[in-house]
């Protein structure tokens, strides 16, 4: 075992003993009736309460339109070890950190008749436990799970991964249960196929899309010789098992780009971990064209972004094992994060409806194979570098979160007529 993934079992097993040790103590609590710390300070006629294991940047953004539409409370209930606080924002207004099931079912029994009660996923367990717990509590507040990565799609029902194979249920359990579905991608769409799901107007299908807040308008003009390619999100070491996380192992990439002069900027995620990209530190240390640099949150992302030449999305079916329906319907926010900065997007083909997007919609460039990026000056074509930036700048707006959070607050509204 490398010193990376032993460091990352390690945390793992801390997070297990923290869980276990800690339930005792709330199980008690919960059956004293004892009160949650914070929760008195709750008041306002529409609360929605967002309910999940490790919170996805999508959430505050979406909440805070809410906020910007209506007189809307909004409620975050996150497992400790998921909260990232780069990923929230001041429009959340009360924040829970839950330690165990047991302290998660106080926290739902102290919220008094919220409005709706969101779920958010992939792991479907906490969500799933939060839904079961609102049925006895307030049974006419809808729930709704919210989708963007979905475990059946990646392998099926019967993966070979142990974990996998016990959120599987609560996935299951939460497409079947819900009152209504938020589709982030076509992953999600797919798999209420996959699960049987059948009950009509349930879903909505929501993108992701880009906040207007932080669009950058900076006319761009393309630098002579250099060329400054960039990418957000998530990044694992070699360490990691390739069958699953090489999608996002680029070593191959830097490996390409270095003998052309072009340079890389990483920004991780910030929920990544630091034994996944500090071997990444180690070869930026002596490759002057690869460039590591710190996460940043959500409202300051696009400006960062926008200083560079063209965002990356360099996922290609041969560096993984994951299926070729995963890789066909999923959606990434880091693409509309490349909007929100104004900067063209170099896509694989292979992740099929984002390259559709990205070419529908004149965001970038498709990139047929993994070979292309050998020359990327050659990739990236003739045409002027302002007119491919210019038309990012027209186009976004159409995939904006400002054009289309009234579908999701409309939809809110037919949950709660049905409840």
């Amino acid at each position: 075992m490398s010193a990376s993934s032993r460091k990352i079992f390690l945390n793992k097993l801390r997070w297990f003993a923290y869980e276990k040790l800690t339930s005792a103590g709330d199980l008690l609590s919960f059956y004293l009736g004892l009160p949650v710390s914070g929760s008195s300070t709750i008041k306002g006629e529409k609360t929605i309460i967002y309910v999940g294991e490790f919170l996805p940047p999508r959430i505050a953004r979406v909440a805070k339109w809410f906020k910007k539409s209506g007189s809307y409370t909004t409620v975050l209930v996150c497992h400790k070890r998921g909260f990232v606080e780069k990923f929230s924002n001041p429009d959340i207004d009360h924040t829970f950190l839950f330690r165990n099931e047991w302290h998660l079912k106080r926290i739902i029994r102290a919220i008094k008749n919220p409005y709706i009660l969101h779920g958010f996923a992939p792991k479907s367990k906490f969500p799933f436990i939060a839904k079961e717990a609102s049925k006895k509590y307030y049974p006419n507040t809808p729930f709704i799970i919210d989708y963007q990565d979905v475990f059946v799609i990646y392998y099926g029902k019967n993966p070979a991964m142990r974990w996998l194979q016990s959120e599987l249920p609560y996935e299951y359990g939460c497409f079947h249960d819900a009152d209504g579905i938020i589709a982030n991608s076509l992953e999600a769409c797919e798999a209420m196929k996959v699960w049987e799901v059948k009950k009509p107007g349930k879903r909505i299908f929501f993108p992701l899309y880009s906040d207007n807040d932080y669009f950058c308008n900076t006319p761009k003009k393309f630098p002579e010789g250099e060329i400054h390619l960039v990418y957000a999100g998530g990044i694992y070491g070699s360490h990691r098992d390739k069958s699953h996380y090489g999608i996002a192992q680029l070593h191959w990439l830097i490996e390409y780009l270095q003998p052309q002069k072009v340079h890389l900027h990483i920004y991780p995620s910030p929920s990544s971990i630091g034994a996944d990209y500090e071997e990444y530190a180690e070869m930026a240390k002596t490759n002057p064209y690869l460039h590591l640099h710190p996460s940043v949150s959500q409202s300051k992302l696009a400006e960062e972004l926008s200083q560079y030449d063209y965002g990356l999305m360099p996922f290609f079916s041969t560096s993984s094992n994951q299926s070729d329906i995963k890789l066909k319907y999923a959606t990434t926010l880091k693409l509309f994060n490349y909007a929100e900065a104004g900067i063209p997007i170099l896509v694989a083909a292979d992740v099929m409806y984002q390259s559709w997007l990205v070419t529908r919609y004149g965001l970038g460039i498709s990139v047929a194979h993994k070979d292309d990026f050998k020359d990327v000056r050659k990739l990236i074509g003739n045409t002027p570098y302002a007119e491919q930036a210019a038309s990012v700048i027209k186009n976004r707006e159409v995939l904006s979160l400002k054009e289309h959070i009234p579908r999701l607050i409309r939809f809110y509204e037919k949950m709660r007529e049905k409840a």
